[in-house]
């Protein structure tokens, strides 16, 4: 049995499939969907912002995952292959919120996790019986080992660093958020309660990669905080350069925060969204709390730690000038990278049934929703005014002489965390902003454009 694994492209504003020369890091899913099939099938990935997609290709089965704003180039693959006689299945998070529209394009649908449904694929395909829809009914248990397969990719299509020898590795330690924010399709998709790999499962995982740098892909590493520094003290004698994602609450825990650092952890990204508390409990996050954000960095940074904020645009409550002050501030603070995020009603959220029960969906498909553009009716600007102050504010935090100032007040920290943190490496991904945003393309975006 053949089995074509895909991760299509984006839709451009012309219909075109988006392409670009490098990707700045791998994508976990296919991976692993890959490390999950049996030994003795011929399973290939195609990454399709990198490739090129083989219709002719002779395969028992393509499989597809995609993000929302990937669903319009999956269907138009899905519609050629099934046209040529081949089996195909999609799965991911919007397959899982749309089934039915996704239905309209493919043979099957995968709703939720893989781990207890792949199996049963293969089997069906196998025996001519591929069902509709394959849904578990429980969470997978996450005690078995997986070591996504990495070797499928070329990482000549990927972002490596100076002196690292492979791009930006995923691992995925635990799934699901205990928060519950109303912009969030991942935690829906993961669920709210947080499920954990055996540690010694995770170190293997590394140990069978050999990545140069890993990023932890859980949506808040320090969500169970006896399981994370258990986590880190085992990361210990890797001696591995890592990055995660946190929630704005590990600040309340400074021996969590120095663990991290002590096992590796070089950058973390964190999601402070607003400066505006009513904006803050508008979308479920006022967990956040305003007064507590330069704490917080401060003592990332006290440990070598570089702060990674995200921050929202378009939320009911802030102005352009709100924003413009965010951003003057965040430039005072012991932040690294800056992160704008346009607001994005994700279908499964609850964001997304307010704003169609309130009429300010504007976008008639899926392809614009990628966080970078407005698709539905802003209450403080125009669409187009709020996309464009996107770009002015990321040219603010990403001038000459706003990164070389950020690479002179890190300098003593540069000096004593070296070589985890490490001024070349880092100066040289915000010029790598600075280029995105100067020909006009996200640095939210996926790696560097054609």
């Amino acid at each position: 049995m053949k089995v074509r694994l895909i991760q299509p492209s984006q839709l451009n504003e012309y219909g075109k499939p988006k392409k670009f020369k490098k990707l700045f890091f791998p994508n976990l899913g296919l991976p692993t969907i890959a490390a999950l099939t049996p030994s003795g099938i011929d399973v290939g990935i195609t990454v399709e912002y990198v490739d090129n997609v083989d219709l002719e290709e002779d395969v028992d089965l393509v499989g597809i995952t995609a993000q929302t704003c990937q669903a319009p180039r999956a269907y138009q693959l899905a519609d050629e292959f099934r046209k040529r006689g081949r089996r195909t299945i999609m799965g991911g998070i919007h397959a899982s919120v749309c089934p039915d529209e996704a239905l309209e394009h493919f043979d099957s649908v995968l709703i939720g996790e893989a781990e207890n449904l792949w199996g049963r694929v293969l089997n069906d395909i196998e025996s001519g019986s591929l069902q509709r829809i394959y849904k578990a009914d429980t969470k997978p248990d996450m005690s078995e080992l997986v070591v996504p397969r990495y070797d499928l990719l070329d990482y000549a299509d990927y972002v490596v660093p100076p002196f690292a020898s492979t791009p930006l590795i995923p691992i995925q330690a635990t799934r699901g958020c205990p928060h519950k924010c109303d912009f969030c399709s991942v935690s829906e998709f993961w669920g709210h309660q947080v499920r954990k790999k055996p540690i010694a499962n995770v170190v293997r995982e590394i140990e069978a990669i050999k990545p140069s740098r890993v990023f932890f892909s859980d949506d808040n590493i320090g969500a169970d905080k006896e399981y994370a520094m258990q986590l880190f003290k085992a990361l210990v004698p890797l001696k591995l350069r890592w990055a995660c994602q946190m929630s704005t609450t590990i600040g309340r825990h400074p021996d969590l925060i120095e663990a991290a650092a002590e096992s590796g952890c070089h950058e973390t990204y964190i999601g402070i969204e607003s400066l505006n508390e009513v904006s803050l409990k508008s979308i479920q996050k006022g967990f956040n709390k305003i007064d507590e954000y330069e704490t917080l960095f401060r003592r990332l940074a006290d440990v070598g730690i570089l702060a990674q904020v995200s921050v929202i645009f378009g939320l009911d409550n802030d102005t352009a000038d709100d924003l413009r002050r965010m951003i003057d501030v965040l430039m005072k603070w012991d932040i690294n990278y800056v992160y704008i995020a346009v607001l994005t009603p994700f279908p499964g959220t609850r964001l997304y049934e307010r704003f169609v029960n309130e009429g300010r969906i504007t976008a008639n498909e899926w392809s614009p929703y990628d966080v970078t553009r407005v698709v539905y009716q802003p209450q403080q600007m125009g669409a187009k005014e709020l996309e464009n102050l996107v770009f002015e504010c990321f040219g603010t935090y990403y001038s000459t002489s706003a990164i070389l100032k950020r690479a002179w007040r890190f300098k003593q920290q540069y000096l004593r965390f070296f070589p985890r943190d490490n001024v070349i490496e880092e100066v040289f991904f915000q010029f790598c902003i600075k280029s995105s945003v100067a020909k006009n393309c996200h640095p939210f975006s996926l790696g560097f454009e054609e």
